[in-house]
Parts: C-alpha cells; structure tokens; sequence
C-alpha cells in the first residue's frame, strides 16, 4: 500500500495533531508550543560594527561639543546637539540597554549645563510616563487573567469556515487587541494559538503559503492596530509626552482614534490583497484546526471573578478616557484605573514588578528631557533653518516627509527611539511651515509603526519570524509593499481626513 501524497503545503512527517511534538526547521523537538527561540549570540560582524559606529557616533559628538560656535545656535543648543547624537548612535547600536541610554542622557544634560539638573530630571515627571506605567499594568492584568485570550479564542471562532477566512480573522483579532493594550503583548498572546493552527493542519515550514499568510497576518494586523490608539503603542506616549513638554498641549484618546482610526480600517482592508499575492493561495483542509479551537474554548470553561473584574475595570478606564479625558489627564485616569487591579485583588504586587518594563519607562524620560533639550535650547529649529532656509513647502508635505523619515529611522532603531529622534526636528519643521505640532505628534508616532519590511524592525515581526515558518525575504518582499501601501494609505487620510477634524 502506497504512503499517501502530502497536500501542498504540508509535510510529510509533520505531527497529525497539536498535541504531537511539533518539528522546527532547525529539528529540534519541543512537547509545548514555542513561544521565542532562546536569546541568540551576536555574531562577531555585527558587534565590530556597532564598536565602529559609537566610535564614529562619539568623535563627531566630541567634534560638535569642542568646535567653534556656530552663528545663530547657543551654546546650551550646541551641547543638546552633541548630547543627542551621541544618544542616537546609543540607541541605534543599542550596546547599553535603552533604559541606561536615558539615564545617560538626562546626567549629561545636567553635567554639560545644556539645561538645570531640576529641568532634566522633572522628564520622570512628566505625565507620559505615569500613562505608561498605568497601561503596563492594566494590560498585564489582561494577559495574566486571561482574559486576552478568551475574548480571541471566542472572537475567531466566528472565523472557522475556512483557513482564510481565519487568517482574516487573526488580523481583525490583532488589530482590535491593540485598541486596549500594546502591539507587542497582542502578538505574544495570539502566536500561541496561530501555533497550534499551524501544527494542527501539518504545514511545511518555510514553505507553505498559507502558513505565511497566517503569521503575517497576525503580524500585521498587530502593527497596523497599534496606531488606532495611544494604548497600542509605547511610542505614543513618548510622543504624548514631548508633545505636552513642548507645548503644553495634549491629545485626547478620542481625538487620537478619531485622527487614526480611518487608516487602521484601510490598511486592515488592504493586507489581505498583498498577501494574496505574495503568497497564493493554497488547499488547506481547515477541520483539524476546527476541532482543536473548538476543544481550547470548551476547555477555558466559564469566566472567573477574576475576569470579570479586570474585564470591568478594564471598560471603566476607556469610558473614563472617552468621556473625560479632554478634562482630566489620561495618566490620572491610567493610574486609578491601575490602583482599582489591586483594590479588587484582581493583580499582585508580584505580577505588577514583573509588567512594568523598566527598561522603556527609564528611556522615555531620558528621550522626553532630550527632546526638551533640543527643542528649548533652539537646536533643532537652528539644524532646521540651515538645512530648509528658502524652502517652502505645504504642510501635508511635511507630515509625509516625517512619515517616511520616522518610517526609515525606525529601521535602524526602535520605534520609540525613532521618535525621540524625529518629533524634535518634525516640531521646528512645522514652526517653520505653519504645520499642527499635534498632526506632527500623529505623523511621527504613526510613521514609526509603518516598519513592515524587516524580520526585527518591530515586536510582532519578531515574534512571527521566530515561528519557524518564514523567510527573510518573505518579509521583505510582502512587507515592502505593504509599507509603500500604509505611507500612501497615510497621505490620504492626512489630505482628505485631517481637515476635517481641524488637525491641518
């Protein structure tokens, strides 16, 4: 009797169901379904060539420390400028953490006498980082109690009748994940089960079509969300930050999903036709997958007290954002929406340590007194004027160019760090041009979630691509267009859109 032919897309020893091992392509066997891969040694090209670019970063930070004052620029502005791109090769490198890069920046801020130590060190002040300390923790509370992930499973069980139609699914379940808590705490509890879908139905990594499909739709899906509100995103509040520093002025919750939310709907419409193809479509037998989603939602049983309570909180909070949050700042509602996790005895202390990244919340006040700094001291409005003086362009050119500049430094560095980088220069840019420092805010924050085309230019383009079932240049190719997609999906929201709501 023969071995029957494996359908296309699938491989011939994979596991039958998803409680069999399941093989990478590397052959390692695991009994549980993988979340990332253990935490891998830099080769030796890349260290020697972060070692040469802080050594470039560093003699041209001193060269501008120790020159001769440039006409029309300060002294407290020329310092800020070195100060900053020291902290920019910093960053990009990322030979410290991001969080000592911040710490670095706010000391030498203080020590060069670029702006008062009490100046620098008010950035942890700053009502950014106690929004971000609030959303840390209510997102976490979702995610331990899980009910993140009940309200997914019952969510995509709508999406069932086909392989594709659940790839959509996925994407529609990422995109509304990242409405409430960050992209990167949405990919981390759907790969889970894309996991198990792709062990279910036996596909061939690297290899199957619709096995790219899914993942990147999950990826995807992650990223395009996180820009419908300032709760998908770290970089948001970062921008929210030196926004208000700056100005003095803030944006609502409603206002940013009303700014943002048309280009979460066309970009969401679009993704599936450039997967379509880039990766044609394939016959996928979809019972198996059924079966097992079926049998994971019998199995989470009916919704504790716990759930409940942190589900209620949880809407609390938003209604709190919606309703009043053009009257009380959105780090007070942040916070007591946090303090109530623990009133109800619905989060631990244990669980609270473990959910706020110190890490980012140490870098966003660095950055936020950073671009303070280079704001304040007329640094960046100086780079600015020499660069652009004589030229005139619309504002709507000016948000596309912050755009596409945040888009291709968030390439190279963090998206956070991208915008620490950027909205400075965007801010003195738009002083120059009569454009909204708030659609620049917008722009800026929005530009830096566009980085679809690299493996590890985002979090859910990395924890996808450690599936196991993707190339690089599966993202490149489908991931390059769908960034050329989302810039213009960008410029036309900001042209036929923005005027609308008075944000041009």
């Amino acid at each position: 009797m023969t071995a029957p032919v494996p359908e296309a897309g699938l491989r011939a020893d994979a596991p039958t169901s998803a409680s069999e091992n399941f093989r990478w392509p590397e052959e390692r066997r695991s009994t549980t379904p993988p979340t990332l891969p253990p935490e891998e040694t830099e080769p030796a090209w890349q260290v020697w060539a972060q070692r040469a670019i802080l050594a470039l970063g560093t003699i041209v930070s001193l060269w501008i420390l120790f020159a001769p004052l440039p006409p029309g620029l300060s002294a407290e502005g020329k310092t800020a400028g070195a100060i900053f791109i020291f902290c920019t090769v910093l960053w990009v490198t990322n030979i410290v953490p991001f969080g000592v890069t911040g710490l670095l920046a706010i000391s030498l801020l203080g020590l060069l006498k670029a702006m008062k130590p009490s100046d620098a060190f008010a950035a942890f002040g700053s009502s950014a980082v106690f929004f971000l300390i609030g959303v840390f923790l209510i997102g976490g509370a979702l995610v331990d109690s899980g009910l993140s992930k009940r309200c997914a499973l019952l969510f995509l069980r709508y999406f069932e009748r086909s392989p594709y139609a659940f790839a959509n699914g996925m994407m529609l379940a990422a995109a509304f994940g990242t409405l409430w808590m960050p992209n990167q705490a949405t990919s981390a509890m759907l790969f889970p089960i894309a996991i198990e879908v792709a062990i279910a139905l036996r596909l061939r990594p690297l290899s199957s079509n619709y096995a790219k499909t899914l993942f990147l739709s999950l990826a995807w899906g992650a990223m395009i969300g996180s820009n419908a509100s300032m709760l998908g995103s770290t970089r948001a509040a970062l921008a929210l930050g030196m926004l208000q520093e700056s100005y003095g002025r803030s944006i609502t919750f409603s206002q940013w999903v009303i700014a943002s939310l048309p280009m979460v709907i066309l970009g969401v419409a679009v993704a599936p036709f450039i997967l379509r193809y880039c990766f044609p479509r394939e016959d996928v037998q979809f019972g198996s997958a059924r079966t097992m989603l079926e049998r994971s939602v019998l199995e989470m049983g009916k919704a504790d007290r716990r759930q409940w309570s942190v589900g209620l909180i949880v809407l609390l909070t938003i209604a709190a954002w919606v309703l009043i949050g053009d009257r009380v700042d959105l780090a007070i509602i942040s916070l007591l929406g946090a303090v109530l996790l623990f009133v109800f005895r619905t989060m631990t202390w244990a669980e609270a340590e473990r959910r706020i990244f110190w890490n980012i919340v140490l870098m966003y006040g660095g950055a936020i007194a950073l671009g303070v700094a280079i704001d304040k001291t007329g640094g960046a409005a100086w780079l600015v004027e020499r660069y652009m003086a004589g030229v005139s362009i619309p504002p709507l050119l000016a948000i596309g160019l912050v755009v596409v500049g945040t888009l291709l430094l968030s390439e190279f560095m963090s998206n956070a760090a991208a915008v620490a980088v950027m909205l400075p220069l965007a801010f003195s840019l738009g002083s120059r041009l009569g454009a909204s420092p708030v659609s620049l805010t917008l722009a800026t924050s929005i530009g830096a979630g566009l980085d679809f085309a690299l493996p590890f230019s985002s979090a859910p383009n990395t924890i996808v691509f450690a599936s196991g079932y993707l190339r690089m240049m599966d993202v490149v190719k489908a991931g390059g267009l769908m960034t050329i997609a989302s810039i213009i999906i960008v410029l036309v929201v900001a042209w036929l859109w923005w005027p609308l709501i008075g944000l041009i």
